[in-house]
Parts: C-alpha cells; sequence; structure tokens
C-alpha cells in the first residue's frame, strides 16, 4: 500500500523493542477482553477508524482491522519524519542561535569600544570646551582692558590736545615777547650808541674844558653798561631760546 521496506523495517524493529520484553507486556490471554475494550477507546480517541473486532474472522472486520493498523503505522511514519525535521529544525537553530550568541558577544563588545571611545571623545570635547570657555573669557578680559585702554588713550590725548593749544598760546605769547624784547633791546643799543657818539663829538668840541682822564673814564662807563646790557640781553635770549626748544619738543611728544 505504498508503505516503504526500510519504514516497515524501522517501525518493526521499534515496535519488537517496545513490546516483547516481560515488563511492557500488554495484553495476555487473561485480560484480552479488557485490553481490546481498552485499545477500541483509545483508537477512537485519537481519531482512528471506528472500534475493531479482534474476535471476528469476516473480511469486513478483518479489512477494518488491516486500515487501522495501516493507519497507526503511517502515524508512526509520520511520527519519525516530524521528529527527524524537529530535530533538523532543533540543530539548526541551536547552530542559529550559536552563530547569534558569538554575533551579540561580538557586537557587545564593540559597543562597549564604541562606548570607550565616545566617553573618550566626549571628555576631549568637554575638555576643548573648558578651553575654548577659557580662552573667549580671557580674550574678552582683554577685549575690555583694550577698551579701558583705548577709552584712557583718548582722555589723555584730549587732555594733551588741550595742553598743546595751551602751549601753542603760550608760545604765539612768547614769540611776541621774545619779538618786543628784542625790538626794545634794539632800541635801548641803539639809543646807547647814538648817546656816546654824541659824547664822544661833546668831548671833542669841549677838549679844553675836560682832560683825557675823565673822557677816558667816562667812555670806560659806557661801554661797561653797553656790554652788561648786551650780557643780560644774550642770557634772556638763551632762555627764552632753550623755553621755545622744550616747548617744541613736549609738543613733538605729544603729536606722536
Amino acid at each position: 500500500m505504498g508503505i516503504s521496506d526500510a519504514a516497515d523495517a524501522a517501525y518493526m524493529g521499534s515496535y519488537d523493542m517496545s513490546y516483547t520484553t516481560a515488563d511492557d507486556t500488554f495484553a495476555d490471554i487473561h485480560n484480552l477482553d479488557h485490553c481490546i475494550k481498552y485499545l477500541n477507546q483509545s483508537l477512537i480517541t485519537f481519531g482512528f477508524p471506528s472500534a475493531l473486532n479482534l474476535y471476528s474472522s469476516e473480511p469486513a472486520s478483518i479489512v477494518r482491522t488491516c486500515n487501522c493498523i495501516y493507519s497507526m503505522i503511517q502515524q508512526r511514519q509520520r511520527d519519525i519524519e516530524y521528529r527527524e525535521t524537529a530535530n533538523d529544525t532543533r540543530q539548526r537553530l541551536m547552530s542559529d542561535m550559536s552563530r547569534l550568541e558569538a554575533k551579540v558577544e561580538r557586537l557587545t563588545d564593540q559597543l562597549a569600544s564604541k562606548e570607550r571611545e565616545l566617553q573618550a571623545l566626549t571628555s576631549k570635547e568637554q575638555k576643548a570646551a573648558a578651553a575654548n570657555r577659557a580662552q573667549l573669557a580671557r580674550l574678552q578680559h582683554e577685549k575690555d582692558e583694550f577698551q579701558r585702554m583705548v577709552i584712557s588713550t583718548q582722555q589723555v590725548r584730549i587732555q594733551q590736545m588741550h595742553e598743546l593749544k595751551k602751549k601753542e598760546k603760550d608760545f604765539i605769547k612768547l614769540q611776541e615777547r621774545l619779538n618786543q624784547v628784542l625790538l626794545e633791546r634794539k632800541k635801548e643799543v641803539k639809543n646807547s650808541m647814538d648817546m656816546l657818539s654824541s659824547l664822544q663829538k661833546e668831548g671833542k668840541q669841549r677838549g679844553t674844558l675836560l682832560n683825557k682822564k675823565a673822557d677816558g673814564d667816562f667812555c670806560k662807563m659806557i661801554v661797561d653798561a653797553y656790554e652788561a646790557q648786551k650780557q643780560e640781553l644774550i642770557t634772556e635770549n638763551t632762555d627764552l631760546r632753550n623755553m621755545l626748544r622744550s616747548m617744541q619738543y613736549r609738543e613733538t611728544c605729544v603729536t606722536l
């Protein structure tokens, strides 16, 4: 009926091993009726054909018995195939599970490595951020200091400009004063020279009245007075020129 010899041999071998030992004996001549009843109930419970009449010699009953036994053999063969398939599936699943476990372990190691790298990068980033914040704070401080210095420089420059304007006014006044003094000194020198010339002429005309000694003393007095005025004028001019140079130097420094 389409059952292979190998399957038959496997089933019969399994049957021999299962039911020929004394400890596994199911039926004997004393409990045969009870066993037949139990078998029929079990067959119906597990979905096999209707109850069997094992005492009957009628062909129909024998056919039903044969069909039931054949169904049991088929069920046994399907069970064997299912077990083999289930075992193959189990082996394949175990192999897949081993690969997955190895993969999970590898991925876990990679994850731990990436976490360490992330921690290192995070620490490096935090250090860089702290350094940037410190540098920004330093630059802001330098900027504030520079702004204060610029403001202070501007204030000093404004003050120096005021002082420079004041010095320029003083310089103009000093130049005017210097010119005025020089003009007055020139007038005084001219007057002295005119007076000396006039006295010399008058002395020549009055030679009979004055002796030579008195004339020499008078001339010496006039010359001494002229020299004194000249020295005083030179000293004053020197002081004024020194003051002018000092003001020009300060003006140059302020401009720079």
